[in-house]
């Protein structure tokens, strides 16, 4: 009996632990094995769920967690060693947590936007946290069901833009709509009124001519008006052609200077122009329509917001681009509404509109017509200060000669020995510094150099140490040309400098050679004279 009980023991060891549980209690076996599946099967479902899913006691300890969990929280350790505090950027009110896992314990669902943060990396993210309580260990725990919020986040800020933007849009067309209304209105009124005035019998010959012209200017008004909301609906079809031709750059800025001289002479607001091309060098291949109506656009602005000082238009070669600029002392902007006044319809300040006028769609234009030429505009701003608008667009030079070989034809002189001579002309009126640029543009062997009044021309003497010759005109601002030339002279007293003026008594003369001048010439200047002038000190070739 003894032998057969350790024959069962052996085999019933033999089997092992398991073994027995299948032979002699199958059923609990069955739903064993049921039970393991199940949990199989809801862990796979929980990993599955895109949704950060954490389980945590109520001081936020961390109990368990799914992948998707670790993944989007990039947890590196055992899931004991974190808090829900550890997942929590520093921005947010953690003590309101407390608030929702309470409301949570006492069977209230909560859900509430919420900024986490990766323990490893510091990274924030976005996102929505549902809580609800559960049954932990036989212990109260809650359940935190996260979703990543982000995308959702980027779209609500988006939508909210999109209704500004909306809302701005409306704004401007209405207020577009009222300025237009009275862009128009102003013009109109001035036609119909004076056109009316003009059927009286009794109006003298030199009324009927003055009201002609106030009928005649408010018609070329509402014509610019009129033109400009036509090109702005032309550019928003993106059909608009360049038209490429060969002009002379040095022509056109002279064109703009006439034409907007005797504006800025009225009010008293000088423009002075600056070139980096010698005349015959200076023509080059774009569309000269669109350029022209840019850099007209820019000077009329300039204009319009210039009270004191200067506007000066030019331009500079750099890097392949042809680089014009329109420079003024004006109201300037500030720096965080440069890129919104190249907006349709915008301008800095509403309170601009009523002051100055216009309809805020000039700089639309020049930005959009400097695009079609392959360039772009840019400015430079200071409120109070005034601002420097550049138009950069492709240098394309319409000589055989490029910009570089000019350089080589610049040393080639050099090399046959014919000397450079640098003349600085010290001349307040624009008019009158272009007059003399015009008489001395055909000697290949002088470079000018203007000076716009007594100061600057001191300071460029001093700042370029190889000046030749001086010609310096006697009345100008800030300082006078006599006190110039007496600084000049104190300075460099081999310099020579010719008074310029149109004073041409004997005492004059002699004032002139009291503070320094070497010689004198009246104006108006005859070129014959002011050459062989020329001649006594530099020779020009």
């Amino acid at each position: 009996m003894e032998n057969d009980w350790n024959k069962y023991r052996d085999r019933i060891v033999g089997l092992g632990e398991h073994s027995l549980r299948k032979s002699y209690y199958p059923e609990l076996q069955e739903k064993i094995d049921k039970l393991e599946t199940s949990q199989k099967k809801l862990e796979t479902i929980i990993n599955s769920i895109n949704d950060a899913i954490i389980i945590h006691d109520i001081n936020g300890q961390f109990l368990s967690l799914n992948e998707q969990a670790k993944k989007i929280l990039n947890l590196k350790h055992d899931i004991g060693d974190y808090t829900v505090f550890d997942i929590s950027s520093p921005s947010q009110n953690t003590e309101h947590l407390h608030e929702i896992w309470e409301k949570a314990l006492n069977n209230i669902p909560q859900i509430h936007e919420w900024i986490t943060i990766q323990p490893e990396t510091k990274n924030e993210m976005a996102v929505q946290v549902s809580v609800n309580s559960i049954v932990w260990d036989n212990n109260p725990a809650l359940i935190a069901v996260i979703r990543d919020f982000t995308e959702r986040k980027k779209f609500e800020q988006e939508l909210i833009d999109a209704k500004e933007k909306a809302e701005e849009a409306n704004k401007l067309k209405t207020e577009f709509l009222q300025n237009m209304s009275h862009e128009i209105r102003t013009p109109m009124n001035g036609i119909i009124g004076f056109a009316e005035m003009l059927e009286n019998p009794d109006l003298s010959a030199e009324m009927r001519i003055n009201y002609s012209k106030i009928v005649q200017n408010s018609s070329y008004q509402l014509l610019k008006i009129i033109d400009d909301i036509l090109e702005i609906s032309t550019l928003e079809t993106k059909q608009i052609k360049v038209n490429k031709e060969a002009f002379c750059i040095n022509d056109l800025l002279m064109e703009l200077f006439s034409i907007f001289n005797l504006k800025s002479q009225k009010r008293n607001i000088p423009i002075y122009i600056k070139k980096e091309l010698p005349q015959d060098q200076s023509r080059i291949v774009s569309d000269k329509s669109k350029l022209t109506k840019i850099i007209s656009n820019l000077i009329e602005n300039a204009i319009r917001y210039t009270n004191v000082g200067y506007i000066e238009i030019g331009y500079t070669i750099k890097n392949e681009k042809i680089i014009l600029y329109v420079k003024d002392t004006g109201i300037g902007i500030s720096p965080e509404n440069t890129a919104k006044i190249f907006e349709r319809f915008s301008q800095e300040e509403k309170e601009l509109s009523r002051k100055y006028g216009g309809l805020g769609l000039g700089l639309s234009i020049a930005k959009e017509n400097a695009n079609l030429l392959g360039g772009d505009i840019s400015i430079e701003s200071e409120k109070g200060k005034g601002s420097v608008f550049y138009v950069s667009i492709p240098y394309e030079s319409a000589e055989n000669n490029t910009h570089d070989q000019r350089k080589s034809s610049s040393n080639d002189v050099v090399q046959t020995q014919n000397k450079q001579y640098k003349i600085l002309v010290a001349e307040d009126e624009e008019v009158n510094y272009l007059y003399i640029e015009a008489l001395l543009d055909k000697f290949n062997n002088l470079s000018l150099i203007h000076a716009k009044n007594g100061k600057e021309a001191v300071d460029i003497c001093t700042e370029i140490k190889d000046i030749d010759l001086v010609l310096m005109d006697i009345k100008m601002p800030v300082m006078s040309g006599h006190e110039a030339t007496k600084q000049i002279r104190s300075k460099f007293p081999n310099l020579p400098v010719i008074a310029q003026t149109a004073y041409s008594t004997v005492s004059d003369r002699d004032l002139a050679l009291k503070y320094g001048c070497n010689d004198f010439i009246s104006k108006p200047i005859k070129k014959d004279k002011l050459i062989k002038l020329l001649n006594t000190y530099v020779v020009i070739q």
